[in-house]
């Protein structure tokens, strides 16, 4: 007999005294109750740990304490001690409608004679395209349905989807510690390389919050930013190679359109520090060796399609071009 509960929430916790009670009480109002809550407490310097102290005496609720090391290390330690059969993770400025759970357990009873290994919602968010497919897809089918996830910028996203954690286990996926941005995108492509199948569906359970002063608002190093390209394009070729013998061109569209964007932030930064101008026209010249996919012009909105028809023109003008650009803040 199987004593551990079906599903296990992270939620990590910095400075959140604000808002942290609406997430837990969003939480415990579940329909469905075969659940545990880990909440990690990052060092908080707030009220924080004192709110967390009057939710601790429920038996869902299971409160740790670390010293601040980041959203990435507070999810891992979450990781190590949860027990549930599926993880969810959950911000603690966020909340989530009272059949948040209930709809994932629907979905997991609709393919009974599968082990589903992802389930991918949509998010009450207006940042995220929509994505046409839903159902269950089989491995066959993973790479154009990556593809659409990947245009709509759903894979960016932990917090609309369900992962089954035999495969964290067996794996050992945690999230890259020490980076400020992507952690989420960097986790998500690690899991999609070790899964055989996933489920797309339409439910929308899960509220994000968007905070003024939020680290998706603050600018980043140029170092950080050049990582953060090895890591994705070390994490995209190996999908590439898994899925080598399907049809990939819905997902390299997609691919070249989330480079393009990381491509402009690094020249950006590199604006922002005063990189010389000459270590400008290297970069743009090295950005301009990777080509990007064919057909990526009709999926960019009309910033984004300025900016590659100028990664298209010699390395000086794109130069110039995009100095122009930052000096009008168009960036």
């Amino acid at each position: 007999m199987n004593d551990n509960p079906l599903f296990s929430i992270i939620i990590p916790v910095y400075n959140s005294q604000r808002t942290i009670r609406r997430t837990l009480l969003s939480v415990l109002n579940q329909t469905f109750n075969n659940y545990e809550v880990i909440i990690v407490n990052d060092g908080s310097n707030d009220n924080s740990a004192e709110i967390l102290s009057e939710y601790a005496c429920y038996p869902q609720i299971t409160v740790l304490e670390q010293i601040n090391a980041g959203v990435s290390a507070a999810r891992n330690s979450g990781l190590h001690q949860a027990r549930g059969d599926y993880l969810l993770f959950l911000d603690a400025d966020d909340w989530v409608d009272d059949n948040f759970l209930m709809n994932f357990k629907q979905d997991l009873n609709a393919w009974p004679a599968e082990t589903v290994d992802l389930i991918v919602g949509h998010l009450n968010d207006s940042r995220i395209g929509s994505v046409s497919q839903t159902g269950f897809f089989s491995q066959h089918d993973i790479p154009y349905v990556l593809g659409e996830l990947e245009i709509s910028d759903n894979i960016g996203y932990l917090h609309n989807k369900c992962y089954r954690r035999e495969i964290i286990e067996l794996f050992d996926l945690r999230f890259l510690e020490g980076i400020s941005m992507s952690e989420d995108l960097l986790f998500n492509l690690k899991y999609f390389s070790c899964i055989s199948n996933f489920m797309v569906t339409p439910s929308a359970a899960y509220h994000y919050e968007d905070t003024a002063g939020s680290l998706s608002k603050q600018k980043v190093q140029y170092s950080e930013l050049k990582v953060r390209k090895q890591s994705l394009t070390a994490l995209y070729d190996t999908l590439i190679e898994k899925y080598k013998s399907s049809e990939l061109d819905h997902f390299l569209k997609g691919i070249s359109k989330r480079v393009l964007a990381l491509d402009m932030q690094i020249v950006t930064a590199m604006y922002h520090a005063s990189f010389s101008s000459a270590d400008i026209a290297t970069e743009i010249k090295q950005i301009k060796r990777g080509k990007y996919s064919k057909g990526i012009f009709t999926l960019l909105n009309k910033n984004e399609k300025l900016k590659y028809i100028i990664m298209n023109l010699n390395s000086l003008t794109a130069y110039y071009c995009l100095l122009a650009l930052y000096r009008m803040r168009a960036f």
